[in-house]
């Protein structure tokens, strides 16, 4: 994949929904994963780290939660470079910041779902009391009408986020994956949660080397 390509496909991103405003309890995990048949490991001396959310202040938050996370490579973020979201979708401004900030390594994440999942409960037609003799034995409930507690639903909201990482030299895509997390916390926790999973599968794959 081209540097063409890779920026046209943060812009495209660019046209997302927000995304803030989580609710607590996160479950990630790495769904899918696509690596170069020729890369052994991932190793480079500086990243720039993208993030293509909606608008500056989520970007911003984004790209520094993912920084936070890389901490054996020096990183940048693409917004202390690229400021404004219209930078992203150019080219040339683009390639000229990687080549004067001596990046060799981007790292891209993205957004692609954001969407509520409705899981139903079922009822249950005996309560506790019935477990036992004594307790269903009793005016209450032996003498009562059949016992039914309704069912219910459980509503999650599941994030899905792509991260690429590309060699800059080559212009090249080396490793894809998608990670989903279920009732994440706030963006930060978000973005920290799929980078420990996405470093914890890097490491499964011998791609990085363990902590």
């Amino acid at each position: 994949m081209t540097t063409k390509q890779i920026i046209r496909f943060a812009a495209a991103a660019l046209a997302t929904g927000s995304f803030l405003g989580f609710a607590a309890c996160n479950s990630t995990s790495v769904d899918q994963t696509w690596t170069a048949p020729d890369l052994s490991k991932i190793s480079f001396r500086k990243i720039m780290v993208v993030a293509t959310f909606p608008d500056g202040v989520t970007r911003r938050a984004a790209e520094d939660a993912l920084k936070a996370q890389v901490t054996r490579t020096e990183c940048i973020t693409s917004y202390s470079l690229l400021g404004a979201e219209s930078d992203l979708q150019d080219l040339t401004k683009v390639a000229g910041v990687l080549k004067a900030a001596a990046v060799d390594g981007v790292v891209v994440m993205r957004p692609i779902s954001d969407k509520n999942e409705i899981t139903a409960i079922p009822g249950s037609g005996y309560p506790v009391p019935y477990r036992t003799f004594s307790g269903y034995y009793s005016r209450n409930y032996a003498l009562g009408s059949f016992y039914y507690a309704p069912g219910s639903y459980a509503i999650d909201r599941v994030v899905q986020i792509e991260t690429n990482i590309y060699e800059v030299a080559g212009e090249r895509l080396i490793w894809s994956g998608a990670t989903t997390s279920t009732n994440p916390g706030n963006l930060p926790h978000l973005i920290k949660d799929a980078a420990a999973a996405i470093r914890e599968k890097l490491m499964d794959e011998k791609l990085l080397p363990s902590s």
